[in-house]
């Protein structure tokens, strides 16, 4: 029994050497194209940082030319607990929308000048989450626009950290 745990325990040695070689850190951070696979899996614990402002994703959008936009409504709030959600965890996909939200920020802050932030993945993923959320609410193809906000204490917005352009989204786009 002894020799089955310390085999065990060197497997998991060399295992440990594997993961950890792959993510090198840099000046910048851990830079690897296999992190990307992985970071669903891997909660962010920027909850230990410093306090700082509420960041919010915000949306818009309308169905025709002639109309006109929406109000800019916040994407992926907190939900309001409910006996259901005592029983459906409707939370989650907010919890990871946030999560991806500090990831978008943290992808800011690094970003280079030498590509397009459009092209990132993180930017790709935000935009499919504001697709998957307006796509709720209109079936007909639509014109959406999203940005990062830093919002008060009421949710409303106060400084815009990034404004996406306008995109069109539907079945004849």
């Amino acid at each position: 029994m002894n020799s089955i745990i310390i085999l065990l325990c060197v497997l998991l040695y060399f295992v440990l050497i594997i993961v950890f070689s792959l993510f090198k850190k840099t000046s910048q951070g851990i830079n690897n194209p296999y992190l990307n696979l992985i970071k669903p899996l891997i909660p962010s614990w920027k909850f230990y940082d410093d306090f700082e402002e509420t960041r919010l994703l915000f949306y818009r959008a309308k169905t025709s030319d002639s109309e006109v936009f929406s109000e800019w409504a916040p994407l992926y709030q907190n939900s309001k607990a409910t006996f259901s959600t005592l029983f459906i965890n409707q939370g989650n996909l907010s919890l990871a929308a946030q999560s991806h939200m500090q990831q978008l920020l943290s992808d800011i802050e690094v970003h280079d000048e030498k590509t397009p932030f459009e092209e990132t993945l993180s930017y790709k993923i935000t935009q499919n989450l504001v697709i998957y959320a307006i796509r709720k609410k209109y079936t007909e193809s639509f014109t959406y626009q999203f940005k990062v906000a830093s919002v008060d204490v009421c949710a409303k917005p106060r400084e815009d950290i990034i404004i996406s352009p306008l995109y069109q989204e539907g079945v004849d786009a």
